[in-house]
């Protein structure tokens, strides 16, 4: 067994105390600090990159408000060529979630091999509902949407994810 210490404290000319190291301990220590120096900057050059959490982008139903929040905006003026726009007239009882919900299961039973996500459409429904609210209340001042409003509702590949899609594209006042 090593009987060697880590530290021994001695005192020097002017009795003070002083701690001596043996080179041993500070040749493990010079190591260990070398080594964590070498694996801080790997870490920072980002060389420990782990393969298997592949980075995620925003969610299909995020993609699909942005487009939409871009075309309401102005900053694109046409939705994608193969996007169809319903109008729908609301009545008593429904709103603009509501109609939305019903166009995409109308659209599901009419098209079975190329149905909405119903998953994805309600958020993108959701998300896209709030957008065109604000926008309706900040236009009209009305916070109450009532029967006889219009909703425009965009069904087709609105995000180029090769896939339909469903959203609110807008809420007009009688």
């Amino acid at each position: 067994m090593n009987t060697e210490r880590f530290t021994s404290q001695n005192n020097n000319e002017d009795d003070r105390p002083v701690i001596e190291i043996p080179k041993s301990v500070v040749k493990i220590g010079a190591v260990a600090l070398a080594t964590l120096g070498v694996a801080g900057v790997a870490n920072a050059l980002g060389l420990f990159h782990s393969p298997k959490s592949p980075e995620k982008g925003p969610s299909p139903a995020h993609q699909v408000a942005q487009v939409v929040e871009d075309y309401s905006n102005g900053i694109i003026t046409e939705l994608p060529e193969d996007t169809e726009i319903h109008t729908v007239t609301l009545e008593e009882g429904e709103n603009p979630t509501s109609v939305a919900e019903t166009a995409m299961e109308e659209y599901n039973e009419e098209n079975p091999e190329n149905k909405i996500d119903p998953n994805e459409a309600r958020s993108s429904i959701y998300e896209t509902g709030i957008s065109m609210k604000e926008l309706y209340k900040d236009e009209t001042g009305n916070t109450e949407i009532r029967p006889g409003t219009t909703v425009n509702i965009a069904i087709g590949d609105i995000n180029g994810d090769g896939k339909p899609s469903i959203a609110i594209t807008g809420i007009e006042a009688k």
